[in-house]
C-alpha cells in the first residue's frame, strides 16, 4: 500500500513515478489494484510487485552500477541518480534487490521529473530526512 507520502497532496505526481518505474525497472512493474484504508485511516493505493525469486539486497556499488549501465549518473553524492529526464531517490538495498537470475530489481524507490523541484520535495518528506527513522 501507498500512501502517496512523496505526492504532496497531488496524486498527478504518483501516477507519474508509476508510469517512469515502470519504464526503467519493467523487470519489476507496479499493477495497481484500487485504494483502501490503512490502519491510520488514510486512503491508500494498492500496488503489487512480482515476487522475486532467491533474492539478496543489492550492495551500493552493485546499485551505482546498475544505475550507470541504464544511462543514470549521482548526484549529491549519489543522495540520488538522474539522467536529466527523471532523478530517483531511495535507492538503497532495502529497495532494491538481486534476483536469482542476477538481475536486479527495483521495489520502492521515489521517482521526480528531473528540475522540478523533487530533490527538496523528497527532503521534505522523506523519514530518512525529517527524523522519524527509515
Amino acid at each position: 500500500m501507498n500512501d502517496f507520502r512523496y505526492s504532496d497532496d497531488n496524486l498527478t505526481p504518483f501516477f507519474e513515478r508509476i508510469k517512469a518505474h515502470n519504464k526503467y525497472f519493467d523487470g519489476c512493474p507496479y499493477n495497481m489494484l484500487g485504494f483502501a484504508e490503512n490502519r491510520d485511516g488514510k486512503v491508500c493505493a494498492v500496488l503489487e510487485q512480482p515476487f522475486i525469486a532467491n533474492a539478496r539486497l543489492a550492495t551500493k556499488e552493485e546499485i551505482h552500477d546498475e544505475f550507470l549501465r541504464l544511462g543514470f549518473h549521482p548526484e549529491d553524492n549519489g543522495e540520488y541518480y538522474t539522467n536529466g529526464q527523471h532523478d530517483i531517490f531511495d535507492a538503497v538495498a532495502g529497495n532494491v534487490l538481486v534476483g536469482g537470475d542476477g538481475n536486479y530489481y527495483f521495489i520502492d524507490t521515489v521517482i521526480y521529473p528531473s528540475d522540478t523541484g523533487g530533490y527538496d520535495l523528497y527532503r521534505s518528506l522523506s523519514p530518512r530526512f525529517s527524523g522519524e527513522g527509515v
